[in-house]
């Protein structure tokens, strides 16, 4: 019989083949998929947040709630729960809902993650990124800053409200012509169907794939997928010709007159006619032999190039409507999907501005090498928020919520906020302007220091400031007995501009033939597997008890006695803990005294 693994290589391997897909509700009735995504999913700060149930979470997972799960699908009577639906925050102060399924739910959506993933992969197109292995928002601006010299209009594109608003049965039609199991398609109807709560009243889901869902990126992407092909396999082949400009009559006028200058000895007018020839391009910028239409997408974010002129680019993006409003049913946002001009203007793209540069004084081995090269900028807004992330009335301010952290967990905390803004921002050839956020925090750090120890601010930078390789910054040490030192740092990494960075949205992965998987067993499915209480040793009925993060346990407990389930959970650095089932209800009574049952 194959393994979870060997039955994804077997998956991936058809999809690359571009075969259709036969048997699979059978197939995903294996233990070992569901503990691969119990070892994917535990992790996660959301694996302790419950869904409409309370103790439906991953707190007291066990080999047997995987069995129950495992019955229920073999007999047909697996019943998706109503999600628990939230509002959080967007950047434009309105409000983003939030589906939170319950932990069972989870592990069902990440086992069939696990499988489609493995076969649309290979299928999804080159020019997609968002929610994908090994792809990101580094590597979506990485293709237009390498391959999208010249353009002369952006196409901005962001369609209206996507994840909710995607047509179910358009998806399930886009399913079904690869997947040939009608038990599978009725389990993923059902799951779309499912529901969801809110103020204690149930509602029904007509659309959309609910954001909050483990599986919702991914049944986006195959729906957007037809978006995907639609550019590439329309679009293109109809604006794309000509295999290079023409020469510009204007530029080469400029050189056979500096050609006859030359001939005549006229030293003046070959000066003029060499500097007018730098002037002007030495292509026909207006030529109508030649066109080129490029295209990237992150989710439900995309952004196309277009080398032509402005009639043809309002062409394209009234195609693109018409497609998405008659194919797949949803809607282009009119305020968000603009015609830029890529050198008067810039174009908004995963939070970065993006233009065409050009100056035909900047010279290199002389050409004008920089003229058409995609640039990338910090948006002003970007800035002017982070700085107010640490002011107050227009000046630095302390921040409370921090004072009673330690030193060192405040300038970590501190340094990695502006170091997580400075990465993402390194490939904008401007990043050296958030070295105004680094001294807006630094000096919101101060206030925070002096309003902790009650002392002033200056004491603050006596106390903690430090240069080190010509930079300015905060440093403490926290010393361990028997231990080296820990040492906290803050603004001593220089933020340098990077045309192409490596970051992608999959942080530990391993390849596999070219396509990016997760190993299938975890440190904790070994302990879980191995069937004995870490506390007592006992092998009855045992399953793992989960923290959210250990610090905060720690920090609970830091001026009274730790219980021996605290220590040992410390000892062994872990924020789970296999015990059996009389210690789990011991810990969570507050009851446990350490002694072996």
């Amino acid at each position: 019989m194959l393994t979870g693994l060997q039955y994804l290589d077997l998956v991936r391997d058809r999809g690359r083949r571009g075969l259709e897909l036969e048997r699979v509700y059978r197939n995903i009735q294996r233990a070992d998929l569901f503990l691969m995504a119990y070892g994917k999913l535990y992790a996660n700060p959301g694996a302790t947040t419950p869904g409409i149930e309370p103790c439906d979470t991953v707190d007291g997972m066990s080999t047997r709630r995987i069995d129950a799960i495992l019955r229920a699908l073999e007999h047909g009577i697996y019943r998706w729960q109503p999600t628990r639906r939230i509002y959080i925050d967007k950047a434009n102060g309105k409000k983003r809902p939030l589906s939170i399924p319950g932990w069972k739910d989870k592990m069902v959506q990440e086992v069939l993650r696990q499988v489609l993933e493995a076969f649309y992969e290979p299928q999804f197109s080159n020019h997609s990124h968002g929610f994908r292995p090994g792809r990101g928002c580094q590597t979506a601006l990485g293709e237009i800053v390498k391959t999208w010299k010249g353009t002369r209009w952006f196409i901005e594109g962001d369609i209206k409200g996507c994840f909710d608003n995607v047509d179910q049965t358009v998806l399930l039609n886009i399913l079904c012509e690869k997947i040939k199991d009608n038990r599978l398609m009725k389990l993923i109807r059902h799951m779309l169907e499912a529901g969801y709560v809110e103020d204690w009243k149930y509602n029904h889901t007509w659309s959309g794939t609910p954001q909050g869902g483990v599986i919702s990126p991914l049944l986006t992407n195959i729906y957007l997928d037809k978006l995907d092909q639609f550019v590439e396999e329309t679009l293109m082949p109809k604006y794309n010709r000509g295999q290079e400009r023409q020469e510009n009559p204007e530029y080469r006028k400029h050189l056979n007159a500096k050609w006859k200058a030359k001939q005549n000895g006229d030293r003046g007018k070959w000066v003029y006619h060499d500097k007018m020839s730098k002037t002007v391009p030495s292509g026909d910028p207006f030529d109508p032999n030649y066109r080129r239409l490029r295209y990237v997408r992150y989710a439900d974010d995309f952004l196309l190039g277009y080398e032509g002129t402005r009639q043809e680019a309002e062409e394209i993006k009234q195609e693109l409507q018409k497609f998405l409003s008659e194919t797949l049913k949803l809607e282009l946002s009119n305020e968000k999907t603009l015609i830029t001009h890529a050198r008067k203007g810039k174009a908004s793209f995963l939070g970065y501005d993006i233009n065409i540069a050009w100056n035909n004084s900047r010279r290199t081995h002389h050409r004008r090498s920089i003229n058409g090269l995609p640039m990338l900028y910090v948006p002003a807004e970007v800035r002017h928020k982070w700085m107010s992330r640490y002011m107050e009335k227009g000046k630095p301010a302390r921040r409370p919520n921090l004072i009673l952290m330690s030193d060192y967990d405040i300038i970590m905390q501190y340094e990695a906020e502006v170091r997580g803004v400075a990465n993402y921002y390194q490939m904008a050839v401007n990043v050296s302007r958030l070295y105004a956020v680094k001294s807006m925090a630094m000096a919101s750090m101060a206030h925070t220091f002096a309003a902790k120890y009650k002392r002033s601010v200056s004491w603050a930078y006596r106390k903690y400031q430090s240069i080190q390789n010509g930079l300015k910054g905060m440093m403490t040490v926290r010393e361990r007995e028997g231990k080296p030192p820990l040492v906290a740092k803050f603004g001593f990494t220089p933020m340098r501009y990077k045309r192409l960075a490596t970051e992608t949205d999959d942080k530990k992965p391993w390849n596999l033939e070219g396509i990016t998987v997760h190993g299938a067993r975890t440190q904790l499915v070994d302990r879980l597997l191995a069937q004995e209480c870490e506390l007592c040793g006992s092998t009855a009925q045992v399953e793992v008890h989960h923290v959210r993060k250990l610090k905060d346990l720690v920090s609970q407990y830091r001026r009274k006695e730790k219980p021996a389930w605290v220590v040992r959970m410390a000892q062994i650095r872990r924020k789970t803990l296999v015990v059996c089932k009389r210690c789990h209800h011991d810990i969570h009574q507050g009851t446990y005294d350490g002694k072996p049952v």
